[in-house]
């Protein structure tokens, strides 16, 4: 499959970190997508801080960076879904304990990349003389993806992020229902409000003395349909998420009409948010036809 996929001029593929349904591990999954292929790029979307110590991630990384010469975009976050957390038995902390937790991880995951040693000593870690991740060379890491949607999250991606993905804003999932919380992620997550977010990136950025021309600005597009006739698809889509057909339309993560449509929209969003790498959420018999449609057209 990811021979294909690099065949038909995709930039990466992506593998999940949930426990849910049938996921495999994504570390033993990337190194084999590697195995065979060439070009294409391999990423973690997005490695839960919580299930795994900073230490081991490091190492995972920069292994995975060195058996794909340099393919590996290390992409990690606070976590989110309390599911994982009751199945695996693990406490699901509040969030700005997570995103602590994160902010932490990152400096010191950072720290095994370019040190020969790293000591860090935090509210949640505590780390001594720990030996350098892998055998990288002096400016040659992972690139690091941190995604968020509410200001601690895209601080912390602006600070450290190569590339910053700009997300839903989910501080009600738990405390109300999941269609109602993700009916209110669609309708928000408007164009305005993308590039708000990625403007909030760039004033961190710059703050620390970032280049800005070496970070991407990413988004996910959840839902994307090719159809002729996309109204009762889209009319599908606001009922299931309580939201109104206009709410379907304004939302820069849904595409749902003609692949002439989508790829304008695709420009759109681009030229007026500053979003330059877009995740598209397939299906296998997707690929071909999402490739011809989509993909060649904007990046030939």
């Amino acid at each position: 499959m990811v021979k294909r996929l690099e065949e038909l001029g995709y930039s990466t593929v992506f593998q999940c970190d949930h426990f849910q349904k049938l996921r495999h591990d994504p570390i033993a999954m990337l190194a084999s997508a590697a195995s065979v292929t060439k070009r294409l790029n391999i990423g973690t979307f997005v490695f839960d801080v919580d299930y795994r110590h900073p230490v081991l991630l490091a190492k995972a990384a920069a292994t995975l960076h060195l058996i794909s010469n340099g393919r590996f975009e290390f992409g990690i976050g606070a976590g989110w879904d309390k599911k994982d957390y009751d199945m695996a038995g693990i406490k699901y902390d509040p969030p700005y304990k997570r995103v602590e937790r994160l902010e932490e991880a990152v400096q010191i995951i950072i720290g095994m990349w370019t040190q020969e040693k790293t000591s860090f000593s935090g509210k949640h870690y505590q780390v001594n003389d720990i030996w350098k991740a892998g055998n990288l060379s002096e400016g040659e890491c992972p690139k690091m993806f941190i995604g968020g949607g509410g200001r601690k999250m895209l601080t912390i991606a602006g600070k450290y992020a190569d590339i910053v993905g700009i997300n839903f804003n989910m501080k009600d999932y738990g405390k109300l229902p999941h269609e109602v919380v993700f009916g209110r992620a669609f309708k928000d997550q408007t164009l305005d409000e993308v590039k708000r977010k990625v403007e909030l990136v760039k004033k961190v950025a710059e703050a620390s003395n970032r280049n800005l021309d070496e970070i991407e600005f990413q988004l996910g597009i959840i839902e994307t349909e090719i159809s002729d006739e996309p109204e009762p698809l889209m009319e599908k889509f606001a009922d299931a998420w309580h939201i109104t057909m206009e709410d379907v339309a304004n939302s820069a993560p849904v595409l749902i009409g003609s692949s002439s449509d989508i790829v304008e929209r695709l420009k759109r969003i681009r030229e007026y948010t500053g979003v330059n790498y877009f995740v598209l959420y397939l299906k296998r018999d997707q690929f071909e036809e999402y490739a011809e449609s989509i993909v060649q057209p904007l990046t030939s």
